[in-house]
């Protein structure tokens, strides 16, 4: 059984719709990095966004294995230092490289 086959399997217990498989292991990632962690506070709230943040440093841990260069994405928005541009955006040397 392959990651996607375990993740699409995690999937129909959530969504019961035919899922694509990346779908599903976006969903799966998505649905664990949330489970380990506590949503009892107020929506919009300080400490839900405090949440959020969290949830986006551990939900990149899990789109690792699927999505590296989503989760090295998601890294440099959680762990950039402080900049006036998008975090996100890969930097110019590195996008030579993989070219």
């Amino acid at each position: 059984m392959t990651l996607i086959d375990t993740n699409r399997a995690a999937a129909e217990r959530t969504m019961p719709c035919e899922a694509a498989p990346h779908d599903a292991t976006l969903l799966c990632a998505i649905t664990r990095a949330a489970g380990t962690l506590r949503f009892d506070n107020r929506p919009g709230s300080l400490q839900r966004q405090c949440t959020i943040g969290l949830f986006v440093a551990a939900l990149s841990d899990r789109l690792a294995l699927a999505f590296p260069l989503s989760a090295e994405a998601l890294k440099r928005v959680v762990f950039s230092p402080s900049t006036s541009g998008n975090p996100a955006e890969m930097p110019s040397d590195q996008h030579e490289q993989r070219a």
